[in-house]
C-alpha cells in the first residue's frame, strides 16, 4: 500500500504529503492529437449515483481503472483522525464471499472482538481511576478474540485471487483529499474485476481491523515520531493550519489511532463510501457497453445516499507570520509555507506556475540563488498545494543548510531572493514559456499509460465536477501570463502569509 510520495534531499516523508491527480497540468501540441481524446471518453451512471467514464484502447489486451472515492483525511472529525488512512490497508480484506472459510462464525468472532475492545478502551479511558490489573486481563481478552477471529482468514485471498488471473500493481492510496484504489488486468478479466470490485466495495468487511491499525501505529512511528524531517513537516502544519482540518496531518494523531473503533471506521465508511462521492475511471481494452451491463450486475449494490457535505471550515487570513523552531541530532533543515487559492480558484494555474519557477529543478530561481550562487543551501524547492487541492492550501518551499550554515541564514538569503522577484528581478516571458513546455511535457507522459488516463479522468471528475475540465488545462495553463504570476507572488510571498519551520542542531549541554 502506498499514501503519497516525495522526498527531500532523500528523506522519505511519504506519510505527509499527498500526490495529487494533477501533476501541474497543462497541454499542448502532442502527439497523435490530444484534443480527439475528450471526444472518445464514454460516460454513464448508475440508478444509484456511481459514474463511470470509459476510454476504449485497444493497442494491447489489458485495462487499468482507478476507483477514486472523495474522502480523505481532511473528511476527518477530532477523535478520529486517521480513520481515512485506515480504509488503505483495509482496502482488500475482502468481504462475505472472500478471505473467509466461515463468514458466519467470523462475524460472530469480530463482534467479540469489538467487545473486548470497547471493554478496554473503556477501562483505559478512566484514566488515573483506571485499575491496572483490570487493564492487563482485559488486554489478554482482546488479544484472544483477535486470535480467535483471526481462525477464519485467508491471509490476502482477494490479492492472490486477482494476481493469480494477471492483475498487477494492486494497490491503493490516502490523500487529504481523497481514496484512490487500482490495478490492471488482462482484457478478459473484465467480469473478474466488475464482481471482485463490485463486492468490495459494497461489501467491505475491516477483517484484522486492530492489528492493521497497530501497522499505522507502527508507521507514524517511524516516518514522523522517529523522523526530524517527519516531525517538522507535522508541525508546520499544524502552525499554518489552525481552524482547517488539513492541519491534522494525514496519519492521524497517535492518541486517535490508539483509541477509535472498528464501529467508528464502519460508520466513517457509511458516511463517505456512497455511489454518489465515488467515480470509476476504465481505460484500455474494453468495450463500453460491456461495461455498462457489468456495472449494473456488480455496482448497483453499492448504497444510494446523499454525498456528505464538504468542509464547511474556511481558515481565516494569516495576519502574522509565523516561527517555529525544533533542536535534533539531525541535518538542519528550512521549511515555509505560504497560504495560497485551491484548485479550483481561477488564480490557481498562476500558482503552479510560481511554484515551479521558483522551485522545480536545478535551473529553478531557487537553487541557482540559494545553491549555486549564495552556496547557503545543498537543496532548495517548492512546490504548490501541500496537503491537497480541494481547499485553499500552501506553496511549499523547502531548503537544506550547507555545511556549517545557520538555517536562519538560509531563510534570510530566500528573502532576498523573493525580494528580487518581486522588484528587480520579476519572472520573465521565458521562464513562464518554459514552465508551460515542462508543464505540458508532465502532462502528456501521465496520460500516455492506462493507468495515467484512468487517474486523471476519475480526478478531473470528483475535483472539479467534470472530467472535461482535464481537457481544457491546455488553454488554462497557456492562457496564464507574467503579470498573472507576478499578482501571484505578490499575494502569497509575504511574510504576514507565511509559516517558518527550522530544524536546528540541538545545542551542546
Amino acid at each position: 500500500m502506498i499514501c503519497s510520495r516525495f522526498v527531500i534531499a532523500g528523506v522519505a516523508l511519504a506519510l505527509l504529503f499527498a500526490v495529487s491527480g494533477a501533476l501541474g497540468a497543462g497541454g499542448g501540441e502532442e502527439p497523435g492529437g490530444f484534443a480527439g481524446l475528450e471526444n472518445q471518453v464514454r460516460e454513464f451512471t448508475l440508478p444509484n449515483g456511481l459514474t463511470f467514464l470509459v476510454l476504449e484502447r485497444r493497442e494491447v489486451p489489458v485495462f487499468a481503472f482507478r476507483t477514486y472515492v472523495d474522502a480523505g483525511s481532511v473528511d476527518e472529525v477530532a477523535g478520529v483522525t486517521g480513520i481515512a488512512h485506515m480504509f488503505e490497508h483495509m482496502a482488500f480484506k475482502g468481504t462475505p464471499h472472500i478471505g473467509t472459510t466461515d463468514f458466519p462464525s467470523e462475524k460472530e468472532s469480530l463482534a467479540k472482538v469489538d467487545r473486548a475492545w470497547a471493554d478496554l478502551l473503556a477501562e483505559r479511558r478512566k484514566r488515573h481511576r483506571a485499575d491496572s490489573t483490570r487493564i492487563r486481563e482485559l488486554e489478554t481478552l482482546f488479544k484472544a478474540a483477535q486470535e480467535e477471529a483471526g481462525r477464519y482468514v485467508v491471509s490476502n485471498d482477494f490479492g492472490s485471487i486477482l494476481e493469480q488471473e494477471g492483475a498487477n500493481g494492486l494497490n491503493a492510496g490516502t490523500g487529504f483529499d481523497a481514496t484512490e484504489f487500482y490495478y490492471d488486468l488482462p482484457s478478459n478479466k473484465l467480469e473478474l474485476w466488475a464482481m471482485m470490485e463490485g463486492d468490495r466495495l459494497a461489501n467491505p468487511v475491516l477483517r484484522e481491523f486492530y492489528k492493521e491499525r497497530d501497522v499505522v501505529i507502527e508507521e507514524r512511528r517511524m516516518r514522523i515520531e522517529s523522523s526530524p524531517s517527519g516531525r517538522l513537516v507535522e508541525e508546520l502544519l499544524q502552525t499554518a493550519f489552525v481552524a482547517h482540518p488539513y492541519g491534522n496531518g494525514l496519519v492521524g494523531h497517535r492518541s486517535d489511532l490508539e483509541s477509535f473503533t472498528r464501529e467508528e471506521a464502519e460508520e466513517f465508511y457509511r458516511r463517505h463510501y456512497v455511489a454518489k462521492n465515488m467515480t470509476i475511471a476504465l481505460v484500455g481494452d474494453v468495450d463500453f457497453a460491456t461495461v455498462q451491463k457489468l456495472a449494473r450486475k456488480y455496482f448497483s449494490g453499492i448504497p444510494d445516499a446523499p454525498v456528505p457535505p464538504p468542509v464547511d471550515t474556511v481558515e481565516p487570513p494569516q495576519k502574522a507570520e509565523k516561527r517555529l523552531v525544533m533542536e535534533d541530532e539531525a541535518q538542519p533543515m528550512a521549511f515555509l509555507a505560504y497560504h495560497m487559492p485551491d484548485r479550483n480558484d481561477r488564480r490557481y494555474q498562476a500558482y503552479l506556475a510560481l511554484a515551479d519557477i521558483l522551485g522545480r529543478g536545478r535551473s529553478s530561481r531557487l537553487y541557482t540563488g540559494l545553491v549555486k550562487e549564495d552556496r547557503v543551501a545543498v537543496e532548495a524547492g517548492s512546490f504548490a498545494s501541500l496537503p491537497g487541492e480541494k481547499y485553499p492550501s500552501i506553496l511549499f518551499v523547502y531548503t537544506v543548510p550547507a555545511p556549517g550554515t545557520d538555517p536562519d541564514s538560509v531563510v534570510s538569503a530566500f528573502d532576498r531572493r523573493v525580494g528580487g522577484l518581486l522588484r528587480e528581478r520579476p519572472v520573465t516571458q521565458e521562464e513562464l514559456d518554459g514552465y508551460k513546455t515542462r508543464a505540458r511535457a508532465r502532462f502528456w507522459r501521465e496520460i500516455q499509460s492506462n493507468q495515467g488516463m484512468a487517474g486523471q479522468l476519475a480526478y478531473y471528475q470528483m475535483m472539479t465536477g467534470d472530467w472535461r475540465n482535464l481537457f481544457k488545462q491546455i488553454d488554462q495553463v497557456n492562457a496564464v501570463r507574467v503579470e498573472d504570476v507576478m499578482k501571484a507572488a505578490r499575494e502569497s510571498l509575504r511574510e504576514e502569509n507565511r509559516t517558518v519551520a527550522v530544524l536546528r542542531q540541538k545545542s551542546a549541554s
